[in-house]
């Protein structure tokens, strides 16, 4: 039965680790929308600006801006969140700089800044 035992476990893993996959995807994506959404928006800020700046509109008001900056802030805030649980469902973490490393990495691979201690970082 050890065999039987063995076999099961490693398609249980294979299970896991496909879910992970799936989940770590569909986060990715999510986060790709989100970024095309801020860029959109800031070509949306861009633009009110230079017509107002060139006088093709009247000067631009904070209040035409403002729900597109805090829509842009509130992005950035999910993409944030969705790289967490990326880092949290592979099993790494976040440098400064932006790349990943192994959870039990001391030190970042790319730039060389030591983590800390505390995880996550």
């Amino acid at each position: 039965m050890g065999f039987l035992d063995k076999v099961k476990s490693g398609l249980n893993d294979a299970g896991n680790k496909a879910k992970v996959l799936v989940d770590v995807n569909r986060l990715k994506l999510q986060n790709s929308s989100k970024r095309k959404e801020i860029e959109e928006l800031q070509q949306q800020i861009g633009q009110l600006v230079f017509e107002a700046a060139v006088g093709r509109r009247a000067e631009v008001g904070i209040h035409e801006l403002q729900p597109k900056y805090d829509r842009i802030l509130a992005l950035e805030h999910e993409i944030q969140e969705n790289k967490a649980q990326i880092n949290a469902l592979s099993d790494e973490k976040e440098c400064v700089c932006g790349k990943t490393a192994p959870l039990e990495a001391k030190f970042c691979s790319s730039c060389g800044r030591t983590f800390d201690a505390t995880p996550g970082l």
